[in-house]
């Protein structure tokens, strides 16, 4: 069976980005507190803000970054993961979940 092909607007790509559940309210909180529409938006102003810091030469603003944004992204050279990341899983079979737990299957 042959996979659909979402239809995107050329010239746009998208990116995921995956928040725990506490997170996610932290982030309603912080959208409502700022008067973002979406925490789409706020993503789209983030990256932006980064954009504009690590690479000056191809921004199209013309009025200067404020040096507390500056500041957010200084010395990216030394960056690290402050974050976890679970990978998603495949929907497992109830056997090999239950090989996994160690549990005894009654029925065969």
């Amino acid at each position: 069976m042959r996979r659909r092909v979402k239809n995107q607007p050329t010239g746009f790509k998208k990116i995921v980005a995956r928040l725990s559940l506490a997170e996610w309210r932290r982030a309603e909180i912080i959208r409502d507190k700022y008067g973002f529409k979406s925490i789409y938006e706020m993503n789209q102003y983030l990256w932006g803000c980064f954009l504009r810091v690590a690479d000056p030469d191809r921004d199209e603003e013309e009025e200067p970054v404020p040096d507390e944004i500056r500041a957010m992204f200084d010395d990216l050279s030394q960056a690290e993961r402050h974050f976890e990341y679970v990978k998603p899983k495949r929907k497992l079979p109830q056997k090999t979940i239950d090989d996994m737990t160690g549990q005894l299957r009654i029925w065969q």
